[in-house]
């Protein structure tokens, strides 16, 4: 069962778990602001909140693009560094599983910018305290 989770294929690439992680602590946040009672205190929260999220999200593709240079170098050092037998099949693995830190990235930050996007409406309509 677990062995075609795509995510148990690439536990070895801590760049897989710093994405997973970011995004999990956004996602968290998110829904705590999402099921809080709309009050002045959760209008403070949120703004505090509101502040921070864009940049964590905006983190996530950055990280995936980071994973994939990283696995790109890892790929061409190992190519360069031993006789591989079929070279073509060896790249294009490695490249790859090198561009799965950039989807994993891609796909963790569009429903958290859209949720992002309705919580900061919602703090919009809250009339001042």
């Amino acid at each position: 069962m677990t062995k075609g989770f795509l995510l148990f294929a690439f536990a070895d690439n801590p760049v897989v778990w710093g994405i997973v992680a970011l995004a999990l602590l956004c996602y968290i946040v998110e829904l705590d602001l999402m099921l809080g009672e709309r009050d002045a205190q959760w209008k403070r929260k949120a703004g505090t909140w509101l502040k921070v999220l864009p940049t964590l999200l905006g983190a996530l593709p950055l990280l995936g693009l980071l994973g994939t240079v990283n696995g790109l170098l890892t790929t061409f050092r190992t190519l360069a560094g031993s006789a591989v037998r079929n070279e073509l099949d060896f790249v294009s693995t490695g490249v790859a599983d090198a561009l799965v830190t950039t989807q994993l990235g891609m796909i963790t930050v569009i429903p958290g910018l859209l949720l992002y996007t309705y919580l900061r409406r919602r703090q919009r309509e809250l009339p001042e305290p």
